[in-house]
């Protein structure tokens, strides 16, 4: 029953498309073609027009003698509207609509022949007699040019008729394509609705299981970063309070050592330098012990381990970092801050690794509605591709994983001024995110 229908449907979509395709292109070819020489041809029809109202000017201004040259000076321009007007009505007649009878055309082409003779004529007379010259332009030119220019507003009322007919043409086979569409879709909704009532029922089920999936690995997601942070704490803890501690007795014993035996001793310079080496150590430690986990934090707050995690960062890298604070971040939860510097750490190490670039800000401002931090550099910014590739790194998919843990939006743009900019904003930040308040409280 279910592979008849699906059948059913398709050949369904298949025929409802195949009839539809042929019959807009049809009529897409009728209509764009009647358009287009349509459009042509009016276009040298009113090219036409405009070189006549240029003649209608200049025999205006011949037959009023308002310039004072001699009718031959006015033969120059003449001409060159002559050599125009033949142009366009050569264009024109190949662009002529079917509608136009032959008659017309040759009507047209005998009136413009006529007119150019005449003018001919006219120079001619000019030649000895200027006021007769100017009197036939008064006269037989005029009217010719005016029976001329409305042969031309005839083509084009002309051309507006074929352009209308085409139109309704074209609505009636729309029309008749639609009443057939609809029969067809009328079919096709009630196979589809058989089948996707089906398809509903069935899947329904399938589909919470997918979400019930989807939200337990959303769970394992969130207490797998709690454990984490929680095991971090743990070996940060060891690492300062104990290798810390261990570490800083042998470099007490040394520098004890070194009082005893005096500067001449030849053990002097050896025992300065294991002194070196352990405090080498020590500060290792505690650089590690700072980046498993920020003591700081739990000491004296986000903004004290903040301020550090820029020091640290632009001593390692030599990128000038510029920390701003607005707001009361000193009552931002435990449980939310640790995630916050973990995005803040994240984003200023892509720009160490990435970016090139040779500065750097992070602004972390609090409201009562939201708390906002933005980590901005001037590097190389982001790929100029579409593939997404900055978007696949762990990094970011931990980012973002955490930006969702306190209820949080994550985003990842071009900057104004060049390079890559990181916002968090988290809303109603002082308190737990409801879906993950048992874990983050």
């Amino acid at each position: 029953m279910l592979a008849m229908g699906v059948w059913l449907a398709l050949v369904t979509i298949a025929a409802l498309g195949t009839y539809t395709f042929v019959q807009v292109r049809k009529l897409r070819d009728e209509q764009t073609a009647i358009s287009e020489r349509n459009r042509k041809d009016s276009l040298q029809l009113l090219r036409i027009q405009n070189d006549l109202a240029s003649v209608g000017v200049l025999m205006r201004d011949m037959a009023e003698g308002v310039e004072p040259y001699p009718l031959q000076g006015w033969r120059p321009a003449l001409d060159r509207l002559r050599r125009d007007l033949a142009e366009a009505t050569a264009v024109e007649r190949t662009f002529a609509p079917a509608a136009r009878q032959p008659a017309q055309q040759t009507r047209l082409l005998q009136s413009i022949e006529t007119f150019w003779g005449d003018v001919d004529r006219m120079f001619a007379v000019g030649v000895k007699d200027e006021a007769a010259a100017r009197q036939m332009i008064r006269g037989p030119l005029v009217t010719e040019h005016r029976a001329i220019d409305g042969m031309i507003s005839q083509f084009l009322v002309l051309n507006n008729q074929v352009q209308e007919e085409a139109a309704r043409a074209n609505r009636d086979i729309y029309d008749r394509v639609g009443r057939e569409i609809l029969l067809l879709v009328g079919g096709l909704l009630l196979v589809t609705g058989l089948a996707g009532a089906w398809f509903v029922s069935s899947n329904r089920r399938a589909f919470e299981e997918v979400a019930d999936v989807s939200e337990q690995l959303r769970t394992l997601s969130w207490r797998t970063l709690r454990v984490q942070e929680d095991v971090q704490r743990s070996i940060s803890r060891e690492l300062h309070d104990d290798f810390g501690q261990i570490v800083t007795a042998i470099g007490t014993l040394l520098g004890r050592a070194r009082r005893q035996i005096g500067p001449a001793s030849p053990l002097a310079s050896e025992l300065d330098h294991v002194r070196g080496i352990a405090q080498q150590a020590l500060d290792r430690i505690r650089t590690q012990s700072q980046w498993l986990h920020p003591g700081l934090l739990d000491d004296f707050g986000l903004e004290r381990a903040l301020q550090v995690c820029v020091e640290q960062f632009e001593r390692q890298t030599g990128i000038r970092t510029t920390l701003m604070v607005k707001g009361p971040v000193q009552a931002i939860k435990d449980g939310r801050a640790i995630h916050v510097y973990r995005i803040a750490q994240e984003a200023l190490s892509n720009i160490g690794r990435h970016s090139g670039s040779t500065e750097a800000w992070v602004r972390l401002t609090s409201h009562d509605e939201c708390l906002d931090l933005e980590i901005e550099d001037r590097g190389k910014g982001l790929p100029s591709d579409e593939t997404g590739r900055s978007e696949r790194g762990l990094g970011l998919v931990s980012m973002r994983e955490r930006a969702e843990l306190i209820g949080g939006e994550l985003w990842v743009r071009q900057a104004d001024a060049g390079g890559v900019r990181v916002q968090l904003r988290v809303p109603a930040w002082t308190v737990a995110a409801p879906a993950a308040r048992n874990e983050v409280a």
